[in-house]
């Protein structure tokens, strides 16, 4: 039994159908690879590049592979090259795209591949086509399932959370690109003689708050992600076993009533998380060191630039609705 691979595949320029037909039909010829299953075919407006592109063609398919990830990762380059792919543009129109979405149950982060993909996650054009194929894999960085991951594109109201990076330029930016509605709460606390932010945050982010019928189909941001609280809290309790668990049970009881970000956003502006953390680091967090976040889907910017950064958070919020 070799590896099941999980691969995303688009097309925007020429006959798109065909650029997919052909790109199927080169992985079947390679060595190593055996193709499995194959979705139907998604037409999707471009997110992010160039603007005046023209619509894309998206699908995915289930791989059994024989192959080394870095392997299959020449593999499909060589087969994208053979349609006459360029890459000289970022998000630029292309005969062909082929990513490799989940290898198994790896976590990769190298100069040349990351994988679990970093922004399947948040984009609706890879996790449908992906829901048809392999709905009950499991991506490793938040341990949800293919289809859980896309019901949660789903939810509404869509909220989006910074975490902890107390930016006001980016949280004024992202307010007034997306007309969402903003919770300003500047840094983070340092000072943790009393607990009323835990409490007041909480209020504010009470799911049974943020309803259709309130705010209808607008996104909500945070210049804060409330599982920040949680190390920040331990920090304050030291070794004191038992207010370690009084705040534990505290934050988790405040935690099930909160508003769930859709995504978060980690950038290397952050100074508590580090968007350069090593993908494994991260998602190896469990209780009772970390035991939150982990199941969040995280889009990590590694830049400090605020036009960088706008412009990757912006094309996730766009992916994540319908094409």
């Amino acid at each position: 039994m070799g590896t099941l691979a999980l691969i995303g595949l688009g097309s925007n320029l020429g006959d798109r159908k065909a650029n997919l037909d052909g790109a199927l039909v080169a992985l079947s010829g390679t060595p190593g690879i055996e193709v499995r299953a194959v979705s139907s075919f998604h037409e999707t407006a471009s997110v992010g590049g160039p603007r005046g592109q023209g619509a894309f063609l998206n699908a995915a398919a289930a791989l059994e592979v024989g192959l080394s990830p870095s392997d299959l990762l020449r593999a499909l380059h060589a087969i994208e090259a053979g349609a006459g792919r360029l890459r000289e543009v970022s998000w630029g129109a292309r005969t062909l795209d082929l990513d490799l979405l989940l290898f198994g149950d790896q976590i990769l982060d190298t100069p040349a591949l990351l994988v679990p993909h970093p922004r399947m996650a948040v984009r609706r054009f890879v996790l449908a086509p992906l829901a048809e194929v392999a709905p009950k894999a499991v991506d490793p960085m938040t341990r949800r399932t293919v289809a859980e991951l896309l019901a949660n594109l789903d939810r509404r109201p869509r909220y989006l959370a910074l975490a902890n990076d107390g930016a006001a330029d980016l949280f004024s930016r992202l307010v007034a690109e997306l007309s969402a509605v903003g919770l300003h709460w500047g840094k983070q606390p340092s000072d943790w003689e009393n607990l009323e932010i835990l409490d007041q945050r909480a209020r504010e982010l009470r799911a049974d708050r943020w309803t259709t019928d309130l705010w209808g189909d607008r996104w909500v941001i945070t210049d804060f992600w409330f599982d920040d609280l949680f190390p920040l809290a331990r920090a304050r309790t030291g070794d004191r076993d038992r207010d370690a668990q009084a705040m534990t049970g505290r934050f988790y009881a405040a935690r099930r009533e909160v508003l769930e970000p859709t995504f978060v956003v980690l950038t290397s502006r952050n100074p508590w998380h580090s968007a350069s953390e090593p993908l494994a680091v991260w998602a190896r967090r469990t209780h009772p060191d970390a035991p939150v976040g982990c199941e969040t889907p995280i889009l990590r910017v590694r830049s400090q630039a605020l036009e960088t950064i706008v412009v990757e958070v912006l094309a996730a919020c766009t992916a994540t609705g319908p094409g």
